[in-house]
């Protein structure tokens, strides 16, 4: 059990496997930012200044664990030239069908390591640098990056509804390719100061586990290497559980639960250090029953060792702060008392 200390130093004891004495309450929260700011979503994305300041107001009125400084699934596509559409809103987008192979991405990129300065990618690795100034020793800073199979997908092809179109045969190089970039831009993430790194995977149907793992493993040490913690974020939630290939073979891989609050049911895929998502989105939901996530919750047995708390997507933008505020202190204060 490690003592008393702020969240960055859990994290550094946690990617050596020691227990926390209380769960890490880090919900990804970082679209929010753009209604405080009263700005779009596409001007907040690219103002450091902007984004800073709202994520230390949030912080502040969530009381949170960590701070995400910046989640944008489509922040390495739209760098390698992937066309993203934005609505008149400003607010809401579209990446558009596309089809890359590996002599286009070759052109974009001539080695990995290009990709950090390329896009917005500056942007977020300065709102790293700057709350690291602005809130020092804690809270954690954490941000998203996408995983081999889950940029592969966008850079061969997504489907207008939304869902990737994943062609495994013949696709093996660009997610190789993406796999490489992924370290890349996971080194610039840490250099900066990050100390959780979301990593947003396809986790659906998965031909050939142990070639996943091969490509995700150096993404994985290298987290660790620097002393952060990786947590796994399914980009398609409903495609499928989380491969158990995955928290095996990949040390240190936090692989959260998911809490089905519709079958009654609680963390029924805990992985070795026990973290779980919070169905945060249907409790956003009018007339959601915050009573049955925290009735669940007091079910877990201490010696579960609950350690991380967090969401598998970014909350909606048009959340409402004070609600949040009071389901999060809830939240917190149950899951403490029983870790």
């Amino acid at each position: 059990m490690v003592e008393s200390a702020t969240p960055r130093a859990m994290i550094r004891a946690m990617v050596q496997g020691a227990r926390p004495p209380r769960p890490l309450l880090l919900p990804v929260v970082f679209s929010l930012g753009a209604r405080l700011e009263n700005v779009p979503l596409r001007a907040f994305l690219s103002n450091p200044t902007k984004i800073a300041s709202a994520l230390r107001q949030l912080r502040g009125a969530l009381a949170l664990d960590g701070v995400v400084c910046y989640f944008d699934p489509y922040l390495e596509v739209e760098a390698l030239g992937g066309e993203v559409q934005w609505h008149a809103d400003g607010a809401s987008r579209t990446l558009q069908p596309s089809s890359t192979d590996l002599d286009t991405l070759r052109e974009r990129v001539s080695s990995a390591g290009e990709i950090v300065q390329l896009g917005r990618i500056p942007v977020a690795c300065e709102v790293v640098r700057r709350l690291k100034v602005m809130l020092p020793g804690e809270p954690a800073l954490a941000v998203s990056v996408s995983g081999p199979r889950a940029l592969a997908a966008q850079l061969m092809g997504e489907a207008p509804a939304g869902g990737t179109v994943f062609d495994e045969a013949g696709s093996d190089q660009i997610t190789e390719s993406a796999a490489e970039l992924a370290v890349a831009l996971c080194k610039s993430f840490l250099d900066a100061g990050a100390n959780v790194i979301f990593l947003r995977e396809e986790i659906g149907a998965i031909p050939d586990p142990q070639r996943w793992v091969d490509l995700l493993n150096p993404i994985v040490n290298v987290i660790r290497f620097y002393e952060a913690l990786p947590v796994l974020l399914p980009a398609n939630p409903a495609g499928g559980p989380i491969p158990a290939a995955a928290s095996e073979a990949c040390e240190g891989l936090i692989c959260p639960g998911t809490i089905d609050l519709s079958a009654g049911t609680l963390l029924p895929q805990m992985a070795a250090l026990h973290s779980a998502y919070l169905p945060i989105q249907e409790l956003l939901l009018p007339g959601a029953n915050d009573a049955a996530l925290l009735t669940l919750l007091q079910t877990l047995p201490p010696d579960r060792g609950l350690s991380l708390l967090t969401t598998p997507n970014d909350i909606a933008a048009d959340a409402d702060i004070k609600r949040l505020t009071s389901l999060f202190k809830s939240v917190r204060d149950v899951s403490r008392a029983v870790a």
